[in-house]
């Protein structure tokens, strides 16, 4: 009798090991984070690869894309739950039904887009008349096209506009199939090193344009399981921060993702970025203007571009992680 109550002993004593495993396995929710081999992922990079994510208790894995707008595109259709862009794609999926909705805003820039040229063909403004421009329709850079046609006298019908996904474009000017483009970092300074006659012509502030690149959720997490979305958004945060201390440090930790030519170089497109870490009103308010933009061009349709943006912007999250850090 007393061997079969030890037995039962150490058989409820393992099953309860077993049911804690199962336990400590429900806390560590697995997540799957969108990035691309782009700068303006650091955030996203950096989270899993230092462990912010890990020591929020969430075990997060990385997914490559081919682009930021085809990152989204996962997080939209469920093959991953968080990343970061700029607004116009973000924008345009929620026009066209797209469950997701931005938390925070990962960076602020006005250098990471930008116009590269053949510089042997255009010297000047007036030299883009009669040329083919490359830019990937309903990016930021597309949106960025639009504001350098308006400040720099020329109209949209003294330039033909050919839509590339943006690693096409730089073998497009390297054959003059185009002679300039408008896209974003690493791609920029990467025309630079490969085609002798490649230059960077100008940056979106030059055309007054600063960019957010907002971090997405799928709209069921925040609703449905919050505590996750609460924890990964102050992973984000904390990660912003270190990010802005160790530019250093973060481009040894996402290298191996970007695989840029010298860390010197990934160094310096890193402080291209205000990496802030909030979710600030004026964000919404430049929202608008993409989101007027976006409808007249016919990239989306929406009836009420105010609308579209109080349905995709979501700060409850923030407030609840650094209420400090929004406005809303």
């Amino acid at each position: 009798m007393r061997n079969l109550l030890t037995k039962l002993l150490i058989f409820f004593a393992l099953a309860s090991g077993s049911m804690a495993t199962v336990v400590a396995a429900e806390e560590a929710p697995k997540i799957t984070v969108a990035v691309t081999a782009s700068t303006d992922m650091t955030l996203m990079i950096a989270a899993v690869k230092q462990g912010f994510l890990k020591n929020e208790g969430i075990d997060a894995r990385l997914q490559l894309f081919d682009s930021s707008p085809a990152a989204l595109q996962g997080v939209a259709a469920g093959l991953a739950d968080v990343t970061n862009n700029t607004e116009p794609p973000q924008l345009a999926a929620r026009a066209r039904g797209a469950k997701i909705v931005q938390v925070m805003t990962a960076y602020l820039s006005g250098t990471n887009n930008g116009t590269v040229v053949n510089r042997k063909l255009i010297k000047s403004n007036d030299d883009f008349k009669g040329k083919t421009v490359a830019v990937q329709r309903g990016s930021g850079a597309d949106y960025n096209l639009t504001r350098f046609i308006e400040k720099s006298g020329l109209t949209s019908d003294q330039i033909t506009v050919k839509y590339l996904d943006a690693p096409d474009q730089i073998a497009a000017l390297a054959r003059n199939d185009i002679q300039a483009f408008f896209s974003w970092e690493p791609f920029l300074t990467k025309a630079t090193q490969i085609f002798p006659d490649a230059v960077v012509y100008s940056r979106s502030q030059d055309q007054g344009v600063i960019f957010s690149s907002n971090v997405v959720l799928h709209e069921d997490m925040v609703k449905h399981r919050k505590d996750v979305a609460v924890k990964i958004t102050r992973a984000l945060v904390k990660t912003a921060d270190w990010i802005t201390k160790n530019p250093r440090k973060a481009a040894e930790a996402i290298n191996p993702v970007i695989k840029a030519p010298t860390i010197d170089e990934l160094v310096d497109h890193i402080k291209q970025y205000k990496w802030v870490g909030d979710f600030k009103r004026s964000v919404y308010d430049d929202e608008v203007n993409v989101a007027e933009w976006g409808n007249k061009i016919g990239l989306f349709s929406a009836s009420d571009p105010q609308a579209l943006v109080e349905a995709i912007v979501y700060p409850d999250i923030i407030k609840e992680v650094a209420p400090e850090r929004t406005d809303f």
